[in-house]
């Protein structure tokens, strides 16, 4: 794989284009980086100014308070008037317009008031619910004045009523006045408007422990990440993410110290980046055209190199399996042209040699199959003759009577098989004639079994071969007289689509030691050596015949005798005729 072609132009492209590309993605990032850091620069700033602006806001508030008994003459009298009189309520009324006037100065007061801690009457002007502040008024402030630690205290103490989180500053002006401010947080979180918050952004007042202190339109897991993230911060920003979608927000948050209240304001990092499209577009971008450019560069590489490439190892691949009627088309480039063209001619050349070789094989194995063919009839001349002479001398003529007419038509089988295969039902008649000989050599000492089903029996195998497994049997394994020989030819077929021819005997069976050498697919020589001459002309006419496909195995019963298998294909045992018609 890595000498290929296609791996070392893929792999010198990528050598290329990846650092390209990551250099272009480093810069692109570290310049979102840096626009990143100048945004949260920026927005932390102009956070900062503007709680330094509020925080201004409640110490002069805070000074106005101190100072209403000195600059206010209408604040002196009502605290010598008796309440309720005509002259109490003018002034009273005089003190709301004055209230009312420096409300407006005051850009983020809610509410400035004017408590007579003895009669529990409020003076007050208000932006807010005007109930709601009068209850507050009357319910909290003579709780805040029992504390003294707050009477001097310039900080705004935070108090949570009905819901409801307030800013509230007290001083005493005399033993039965107490002047104060109101501030509502969510005025505080609205005056944070000015920065762009997004769709998803906002703003929360938080208290120094980390407690909601007001309104927010920031979601659950936005605000979560907020509380969980101020008390952390080093800095007055910090890039949070959401966990629930894994957005980024810019945390931003700045202490008052005058109020003891973070300013905590979260902008979305895609809001903080709208106005750098480029950059946005470009970290996608480059990756996305270096991926284009990788697909392109591929597809031009297979068009004019690979795919001819991969035609011409293709056609080398089935030259190799033996298939020489490819050929492949010439329309590419001039140097592939000539290349392939080439590879044609060089096939059309070997096509050629092939042939004549192979026919020159065939009439070689012809004539070798000829010779082994007419070396088994000699063979079987000899042990007929034998037989003969044999019941000849005990004056059996009956029985030379019968084997004779069994020899006629043995030899009439012979002279007529010079075809190359015969029919399976006409090569078991041949053996029977063969079998029923050795009956009368030997009466009542031979019996046979034939399982021949009758879907065989047009099957072609070659001439002489079971007969020729018989007679070794009968040869090699019958050599105990005085017992019952018993010879089994049963014909079956596998799945595998195999003729099985199997022989077997109740003779002695093969030794041990001449066994495992059978085994060890060593029966050629060992058969030579024992004088098995006969299954060794067999194994020799059944390799030329088919090409080395058939099986031979060899065993011993589970009781006693010897087994022979011979696995045939059936595509080899098919009848011409039968398939004709």
């Amino acid at each position: 794989m890595r000498n290929s072609l296609r791996f070392k132009f893929v792999a010198g492209f990528l050598i290329i284009i990846i650092p390209l590309i990551f250099f272009l993605l480093f810069n692109n990032l570290y310049a979102i980086t840096v626009v990143r850091e100048q945004v949260s620069t920026t927005n932390s700033n102009l956070l900062a100014q503007h709680v330094k602006q509020i925080n201004k806001m409640f110490a002069e508030t805070n000074t106005y308070l101190y100072d209403l008994w000195d600059n206010e003459i209408d604040i002196n009298q009502l605290n010598d008037l008796t309440f309720g009189t005509d002259e109490y309520l003018l002034t009273k009324k005089r003190i709301v317009n004055r209230f009312q006037t420096n409300l407006n100065y005051f850009f983020l007061l809610d509410t400035i008031f004017l408590f007579n801690d003895q009669t529990q009457d409020v003076t007050f002007v208000t932006k807010q619910d005007y109930y709601f502040q009068q209850k507050l008024i009357v319910e909290t402030v003579p709780k805040e004045m029992a504390d003294q630690k707050n009477v001097d205290s310039p900080v705004w103490r935070l108090i949570q009523f009905e819901n409801r989180t307030v800013l509230m500053k007290t001083t005493r002006l005399t033993n039965n006045l107490i002047a104060g401010a109101i501030v509502n947080t969510d005025s505080l979180v609205a005056s944070l408007e000015f920065l762009d918050m997004g769709t998803t952004g906002g703003a929360v007042i938080l208290t120094k422990n980390g407690a909601v202190a007001s309104h927010t339109t920031l979601g659950a897991s936005e605000l979560k990440g907020a509380v969980e993230a101020v008390p952390h911060l080093n800095n007055t920003y910090q890039i949070v993410t959401d966990p629930k979608d894994n957005n980024k927000y810019l945390l931003i948050s700045v202490f008052s110290e005058i109020a003891n209240i973070n300013y905590t304001v979260m902008i979305p990092e895609g809001t903080m980046l709208k106005h750098l499209p480029f950059f946005q577009i470009a970290v996608y971008f480059i990756p996305l055209c270096g991926i284009l450019i990788l697909l392109f560069y591929l597809y031009f590489l297979r068009s004019v190199l690979l795919k001819p490439m991969n035609s011409l190892m293709r056609g080398m691949n089935r030259i190799m399996r033996g298939d020489l009627n490819i050929r492949l088309n010439e329309n590419h480039s001039s140097e592939f042209s000539f290349l392939i063209g080439t590879f044609n001619n060089m096939v059309t050349e070997i096509s050629k040699l092939k042939i004549d070789v192979y026919e020159e094989k065939i009439r070689t194995q012809e004539a070798e199959f000829g010779l082994l063919q007419v070396q088994i009839r000699p063979h079987f001349y000899l042990n007929s003759l034998n037989i003969i002479y044999s019941l000849a001398a005990i004056k059996e003529y009956a029985l030379i009577q019968k084997m004779t007419q069994h020899l006629a038509e043995y030899f009439r089988f012979i002279t007529q098989t010079k075809q190359g295969t015969v029919t399976l039902e006409a090569e078991i008649r041949h053996t029977q004639n063969y079998l029923e000989i050795q009956k009368l050599r030997f009466p009542n000492q031979l019996i046979y079994e034939i399982e021949l089903p009758d879907r065989y029996r047009k099957c072609d195998i070659l001439p002489l071969t079971i007969q020729t497994f018989v007679e070794n049997s009968i040869i090699h394994g019958f050599t105990d007289r005085r017992e019952l020989f018993t010879v089994r030819i049963i014909i079956t077929a596998d799945e595998q689509d195999f003729l099985w021819i199997e022989v077997s005997d109740s003779g002695v069976g093969f030794s041990e030691t001449f066994l495992k050498k059978l085994k060890e697919d060593r029966y050629e020589d060992e058969l030579f050596a024992e004088g098995h001459l006969g299954i060794q002309n067999v194994i020799k006419r059944q390799r030329i015949r088919y090409k080395g496909k058939a099986q031979l195995l060899f065993s011993n019963g589970k009781v006693r005798g010897a087994e022979v298998k011979l696995g045939i294909p059936m595509s080899y045992c098919v009848n011409e005729e039968d398939e004709d018609v």
